[in-house]
C-alpha cells in the first residue's frame, strides 16, 4: 500500500466504482450479452468481443489475451500509472478522501510545481508579445511550428537579464531563493552581483513528469555562442530527476496504453517529438539527448508492449539505439529500428515526405538483431573471416542476454544465426555461457569510508604506487591506448559531483582541497574542471563537455550519469564523503611521486620517499583539521 492509504481504502473505492462506466469513459464501447457486459480489449486487437466485466464483483477478464484485474489494475494498464497513482485517481473520480502521511517537504515542492507551470505560462506570454522575442518566432516560423503547436507543447521565451525575472517574482509572490530552488536563476550574491538568469535569450521547451506537471525547461540558443551549449537544461531539483522523465511521456502515455498494438516511438530531440505528435504519431517520446536509463524503460513497460527506434543513423545515434534496444529488452519488450535515409531526423522527413511515408519506414522497421548485425558487420573490413565473426556473434549474444524472455531469446538466436551462418545450437551454447558469466561478473560498488587507523591501497594502487594497466580493448582506437581510463576512485568522485550539480558549498571544498595535480586521469580534471565552472557560472556547461568527447570518453560520461549519486545511499553526510574523497585522492597522488624516484638517486632520493610515506600515513589516519593544514602545506610546496 501507499503511504496513508490502508486496505479499506482501496476497497471503498472499489466499492464505489462502477467498472463499466470507468471502462467506457475511455471510449470503450460496453455491450450486453445475456446477463453479462462485453467489449472489444483494449489490450489487443481484435474484432469479436472476447473481454467480459463482472459488474458486480469489478472484475474483467479477456478470453483473447488473458489480461483480467480490477478498476485499479485497468487504470493502470491504460494510464501507465502506479498502483499508487491508480488509487489516487479512482480516488478523486469517486469522492474518497485519501489522508496521507505528513511529508514536510510537500508543501515545497506543491509550491514548485506551481511556480514551474505559472512561469512556462510567462515564457509563453514572452514569446507571443515581447518585440526581443522575434528571432524565436521566426525561428519557430523556420521549423513550421505553428501556434497551435506552441500552445499545446507550452514552447516560450526567456527574456535576456535578470530584471524581467524579478519583476516577475514579485508580481506572482515568489522569491528569489525559490527561482534558485527552481534551477531558473543564480541570484546576486553582493552588491556588484547582478545575478544570473540561466535561460535568457533562448527558446523554451516546457519538460513535464508523467502526470503532466512542468518540471523542468530545456533552452535552445538563438544566437550561436561558442561559450555556451546549444542547449541548458535545468539542472536536477526536488521536482525533477532527469533519469524519470521522457520529452512528451505525459501526452503519449494514454495513447500507448490505448492503442492495438501499444508500440512508442522513441527519438532523441524535443522537435522531432512535436512533429511526429503534430503529424499523428502521438506514441512519440524522447530522452532529450541524455542516456536511456533503467528508469525510462520502467516507465515505457507500463504502457507499451514493444518499441521503434528512430535515431540518428551515425555511429553515436546507432550505438545508443543498441544501449537503449537492450534495456528495453530486459523489460520483455520487442524492438525494432527505423533507419531514416540521407541522414534525415522525424522531424526533417515528415516535413519532406510527409505521415504515409514514415508510417511505411515503421511498417517495414528492422529488428534489433538485424540492425546490430549490420551496424556491427560495417565496421569490420573482411566481416567473413574468423575473427569478424567472433567479434559480430559476441555483440550479438550481449543484446540477446539483456532479454530475459526465453520466447524473445529464441526468435533473436534463430534469426541471429541466419545471419551469422551459424547452427541454432551452437550460438544457443554461447549464449548460455554468455548468460552464466553476466551473472557471476562482479558489480561496481560505491567508495566504502576510509580506514582511518591503517595505511591502505586504493582502487587499485600498490603500495608502490603504481597503476593498473588499461584494458586496451575498451578502446575503440589504437591512439587513444595510451590515455588511461579513470580509476574506479576517479568514477565514484565524477558520479558524487554529477548527483550535486550547482552545489556551492561542495564546489568550495573541491577548490580548496582538489585543485592541485590529484587526478590520475586527464578525462577526470577535465571533468571536475567543468563542474567547477558550471558552479560558479551558473550555466549547464556539461552540454558543452560531452559534445566534445571521443567515443570512448562518452561511454564513461554516460556511466557517470547513469551511477550519478550512489554516495548517496551512504549514511555520510556530502562533507564527510567529500573529506573522505580528498584524503584518498592525495594518498594516490603522493604514492605516484614516491614511485616516480629513481632508485638510482641515492640518499636524498630515499630522504625524500620517506618524507612522503610520512606524508601518506598522515593524510590516512590523521584528523580532519590536520589532513586540511597538510594538504596546504602540500599545496604551497607545489607552486
Amino acid at each position: 500500500m501507499g503511504k496513508g492509504i490502508t486496505e479499506s481504502t482501496v476497497e471503498e473505492i472499489k466499492s464505489r466504482i462502477d467498472l463499466a462506466d470507468l471502462i467506457s469513459s475511455y471510449g470503450i464501447a460496453v455491450k450486453h450479452a445475456g446477463s453479462s457486459l462485453k467489449a472489444c480489449c483494449p489490450f489487443h486487437n481484435e474484432k469479436t468481443p472476447s473481454f467480459q466485466i463482472n459488474n458486480s464483483k469489478g472484475f474483467y477478464h479477456c478470453f483473447g489475451c488473458g489480461e483480467s484485474g480490477d478498476a485499479i489494475k485497468f487504470v493502470q494498464k491504460m494510464e501507465g500509472s502506479t498502483f499508487v497513482e491508480a488509487v489516487k485517481s479512482l480516488a478523486s473520480r469517486c469522492g474518497v478522501e485519501i489522508v496521507e502521511s505528513v511529508d514536510p517537504e510537500h508543501g515545497k515542492r506543491k509550491r514548485l510545481y506551481a511556480l514551474m507551470a505559472e512561469l512556462a505560462q510567462f515564457y509563453h506570454r514572452c514569446l507571443m508579445k515581447m518585440r526581443e522575442a522575434g528571432p524565436a518566432r521566426e525561428y519557430l516560423v523556420k521549423r513550421r511550428l505553428d501556434e497551435k503547436a506552441q500552445e499545446d507543447f507550452i514552447i516560450g521565451y526567456a527574456p535576456n537579464g535578470m530584471s524581467a525575472m524579478v519583476k516577475w517574482a514579485e508580481k506572482y509572490g515568489y522569491s528569489l531563493e525559490e527561482l534558485e530552488s527552481a534551477g531558473v536563476i543564480k541570484p546576486p550574491r553582493d552588491a556588484r552581483d547582478s545575478g544570473y538568469h540561466r535561460f535568457g535569450s533562448r527558446l523554451m521547451f516546457t519538460i513535464c513528469d508523467k502526470q503532466g506537471r512542468v518540471v523542468a525547461f530545456s533552452g535552445r540558443q538563438l544566437v550561436a555562442n561558442r561559450n555556451s551549449g546549444k542547449y541548458v537544461n535545468s539542472p536536477e531539483t526536488a521536482i525533477f530527476k532527469k533519469a524519470n522523465v521522457l520529452f512528451g511521456f505525459d501526452k503519449a502515455s494514454g495513447f500507448i496504453a490505448r492503442s492495438p498494438r501499444r508500440e512508442v516511438i522513441l527519438c532523441e530531440g524535443q522537435i522531432d517529438v512535436i512533429r511526429l505528435h503534430i503529424c499523428g504519431f502521438k506514441n512519440a517520446v524522447a530522452s532529450q539527448g541524455t542516456a536511456f536509463t533503467d528508469e525510462h524503460a520502467k516507465m515505457i513497460k507500463r504502457v507499451a508492449d514493444c518499441a521503434v527506434l528512430m535515431y540518428d543513423d551515425d555511429a553515436a545515434g546507432r550505438k545508443a539505439a543498441i544501449a537503449t534496444a537492450r534495456k528495453l529488452l530486459a523489460m520483455e519488450m520487442p524492438v525494432r529500428v527505423v533507419s531514416l535515409p540521407d541522414g534525415a531526423d522525424p522531424d526533417s522527413f515528415l516535413i519532406e515526405n510527409g505521415p504515409e511515408a514514415l508510417q511505411a519506414l515503421i511498417d517495414k522497421a528492422r529488428s534489433i538483431i538485424d540492425f546490430q548485425f549490420e551496424t556491427e558487420k560495417s565496421k569490420e573490413e573482411g566481416s567473413t573471416s574468423l575473427d569478424a565473426l567472433n567479434r559480430i556473434s559476441k555483440s550479438l549474444l550481449a543484446t540477446i542476454a539483456s532479454c530475459p524472455s526465453a520466447i524473445l531469446q529464441a526468435g533473436m538466436v534463430d534469426e541471429a544465426a541466419r545471419k551469422l551462418s551459424l547452427p541454432v545450437v551452437a550460438l544457443s551454447e554461447e549464449l548460455t555461457k554468455t548468460v552464466a558469466a553476466a551473472k557471476t561478473a562482479p558489480l561496481p560498488r560505491a567508495p566504502e569510508p576510509m580506514d582511518v587507523e591503517s595505511e591502505i591501497d586504493f582502487d587499485g594502487f600498490s603500495e608502490s604506487g603504481d597503476e593498473p594497466v588499461p584494458d586496451e580493448t575498451q578502446f575503440e582506437d589504437v591512439a587513444a591506448a595510451d590515455r588511461h581510463s579513470p580509476s574506479i576512485t576517479e568514477f565514484a568522485f565524477m558520479e558524487f559531483l554529477m548527483a550535486r550539480e550547482y552545489d556551492a558549498d561542495v564546489e568550495k571544498g573541491v577548490s580548496e582541497f582538489l585543485s592541485g595535480d590529484v587526478f590520475a586521469s586527464d578525462f577526470a580534471r577535465r571533468f571536475v574542471d567543468t563542474w567547477r565552472d558550471e558552479v560558479v557560472k551558473g550555466e549547464d556547461l556539461f552540454a558543452i563537455f560531452a559534445e566534445n568527447l571521443s567515443s570512448y570518453e562518452r561511454e564513461w560520461f554516460d556511466k557517470i550519469y547513469l551511477g550519478a549519486g550512489k554516495t548517496e545511499a551512504s549514511a555520510m553526510t556530502a562533507e564527510d564523503i567529500l573529506r573522505d574523497f580528498v584524503r584518498k585522492f592525495w594518498v594516490d597522488r603522493l604514492k605516484r611521486e614516491r614511485n616516480s624516484i629513481p632508485s638510482s638517486s641515492g640518499l636524498e632520493g630515499d630522504m625524500k620517499r620517506m618524507k612522503l610515506s610520512m606524508d601518506i600515513k598522515r593524510l590516512s589516519s590523521a584528523a580532519w583539521t590536520d589532513v586540511a593544514a597538510l594538504i596546504g602545506d602540500l599545496k604551497k610546496g607545489e607552486k
